[in-house]
């Protein structure tokens, strides 16, 4: 009988403390979808719990290029950590309301597109200009900037992204299988109507819509960086098409005499980047200016 009634015991013991090992392991409630924090380039595996030399792997890399932006995956405070060393670490915190903490380590520290580590973590260098320690961003905003910074120096730059929520760090893998890509990073204003300009191939026109394969992109906000994507635009009636001639000045002409693989450079007209505008679903922009350039 004794033996039985410790063997109840040790069981009751062992579901408390399940359940209440359940409840500290859940966190807060978080987004299930968040914005892809890279813009462009980014591709990623999931290496989290990978050994490394300082301990285990707490988030996933996401690989891309240096200077490439990186985005608020979700509306967040930020915090900013810059070491004030040349080759120190560059990483800020974003900070949710539920209190989960998205991580962004081995910011910028460079001035050129080499790894020179003459940048140092400041202010338009690993973040853009303006950004302020405390800041209150929006899913899609421009935050940081990829690079190589501390223990990455000289490796391939890359965004080391974490998910801490307040039972620890989370594996954020699904997080960033199931991420938004967005076209274009935003900046702090929802009220300032920004134009995109992308360059790349021409893929089809049909039902009023013109196709093209991005290979590079800028914002009129002053962000520049290479992007592989297929974009679909409306092309309203008063869209200004023209081509560039051997004298290199453009003429007019339309859309209909463009051919499937040539170069072309879209600009959209003006409008408020909400985050269905980042998103660029087919239709999404309207182009007002498309040179093509054979």
């Amino acid at each position: 009988m004794g033996s039985h009634r410790t063997t109840r015991r040790g069981l009751v013991a062992l579901l408390v403390a399940g359940v209440f090992a359940g409840t500290a392991h859940a966190g807060p409630a978080m987004p299930q979808t968040i914005a892809f924090p890279v813009v462009g380039p980014g591709r990623f595996t999931d290496d989290y719990g990978d050994p490394r030399w300082g301990g285990w792997h707490q988030g996933n890399d996401i690989m891309s290029r240096r200077w490439q932006p990186a985005v608020a995956a979700v509306n967040g405070r930020v915090d900013l950590h810059m070491s004030s060393t040349a080759r120190g670490t560059c990483m800020l915190y974003l900070r949710h309301a539920s209190g989960a903490t998205y991580v962004y380590i081995h910011l910028n520290n460079d001035l050129t597109m080499q790894n020179d580590n003459t940048g140092g973590c400041r202010e338009g260098v690993s973040y853009p200009i303006g950004l302020k320690d405390g800041d209150l961003v929006r899913r899609g905003q421009l935050i940081a900037y990829v690079g190589d910074s501390g223990d990455a120096d000289g490796i391939q730059p890359h965004l080391h992204f974490e998910i801490r929520t307040t039972g620890g760090p989370i594996n954020p893998y699904d997080y960033l299988r199931r991420a938004r890509r967005i076209l274009f990073p935003r900046g702090p204003s929802l009220t300032e109507a920004i134009t995109i300009t992308l360059s790349g191939r021409f893929k089809a026109l049909a039902n009023g819509q013109f196709a093209m394969r991005a290979a590079s992109a800028a914002t009129s906000l002053g962000v520049k960086y290479p992007i592989t994507r297929r974009v679909v635009f409306t092309l309203p009636a008063d869209a200004v098409v023209q081509r560039s001639s051997t004298t290199g000045l453009a003429v007019s002409t339309t859309a209909q005499s463009a051919a499937v693989g040539e170069r072309v450079t879209v600009q959209t007209g003006a409008f408020l980047p909400y985050f269905s505008y980042q998103l660029a679903a087919p239709g999404t922009l309207a182009a007002a200016q498309v040179l093509l350039r054979g």
